[in-house]
């Protein structure tokens, strides 16, 4: 059952919350083990949160995504930064909130997109 969160400091009425799981859906069912009408969403909007040496007004948000564990290995990596590429799509198109202040990352795993790519790799090498 995948489960997808998503924290931010701006407020998310109804409407939003229902379009923005509708599309994470989409998004999840790129992953050949997932189904869509398993997908739970849940929203933590208006969240004190800061990034970086940002103001706590600045808008932020993290996305996490909660998927069958074995599914990150037995998949090509490919298919997973592109369903957070997408689902931070989603985000941004629905608050507004800027690429490069969104975190993506599926829980217990060391993928983890910044700008819609995959940021670990990156930061281990430096």
């Amino acid at each position: 059952m995948p489960r997808i969160t998503v924290k931010t400091n701006v407020f998310l009425n109804r409407e939003k919350k229902y379009r923005m799981t509708l599309e994470f859906k989409e998004a999840i069912e790129l992953i050949p083990c997932e189904k869509a009408s398993f997908v739970m969403a849940d929203f933590e909007d208006e969240a004190f949160m800061l990034f970086g040496d940002e103001a706590a007004s600045d808008p932020c948000a993290a996305i996490e995504v909660a998927v069958i564990q074995d599914a990150i290995d037995k998949y090509d990596k490919e298919i997973f930064v592109q369903v957070l590429a997408r689902m931070t799509e989603t985000v941004m198109k629905y608050t507004q909130i800027p690429e490069d202040r969104i975190f993506a990352y599926y829980r217990n795993s060391p993928l983890w997109t910044y700008k819609r790519q995959d940021i670990i790799g990156t930061l281990v090498h430096v």
